[in-house]
């Protein structure tokens, strides 16, 4: 090698490759998160996705019925009184379903310990939640119930999805 180069102070090995700035931490989150940071954070994705599934889906109900000739009064009407086999009552309840999975994962990813005992908290939050806010329509009592034992499910199954990722082995510790 020429005497300028900067490689000529590397080791007997030409091969090894170079250092690094880095401290030798794994890329990631290393610590576990606050379980109180973590539910809030969940009920911000539940509540939070849930009011933009509901606002979204009544601007398109709404449109699809004026389109079909209604008038304000009669569109006012049909939103506050959605039956339970339309196709927006429909979307709007798989829909919060889907986001009831990411809250709980969601929650589980930034814990990382405990996960199911912290997304048994937000399960029960986030049913409250349904139960105060949510409304099954004109739809009997039973069914609010059923939601509400729905959420839960749906939040815990995220966490154990959430759990499952928490708990793969780091494929660069390899």
């Amino acid at each position: 090698m020429h005497p300028a180069c900067p490689r000529n102070d590397m080791s007997d090995n030409p091969y090894k490759p170079p250092g690094t700035d880095l401290d030798g931490r794994p890329p990631g989150p290393v610590r576990p998160g606050s379980p109180t940071r973590a539910v809030v954070i969940g009920l911000v994705v539940d509540l939070g996705g849930s009011l933009a599934v509901n606002l979204l889906l009544t601007i398109f109900y709404a449109a699809s019925l004026q389109g079909v000739g209604m008038s304000q009064d009669e569109v006012k009407y049909a939103l506050s009184h959605i039956p339970s086999n339309s196709w927006v009552w429909i979307s709007g309840t798989l829909l919060g379903a889907g986001i009831d999975v990411l809250s709980g994962f969601v929650c589980a990813r930034i814990v990382q310990r405990d996960e199911w005992r912290v997304g048994a908290v937000l399960a029960a939050i986030s049913s409250v939640c349904t139960l105060l806010l949510g409304d099954a329509g004109d739809s009997a009592e039973d069914l609010t119930v059923l939601l509400t034992l729905c959420t839960a499910a749906c939040t815990m199954l995220g966490v154990k999805y959430g759990r499952e990722v928490n708990r793969r082995p780091d494929p660069a510790a390899e």
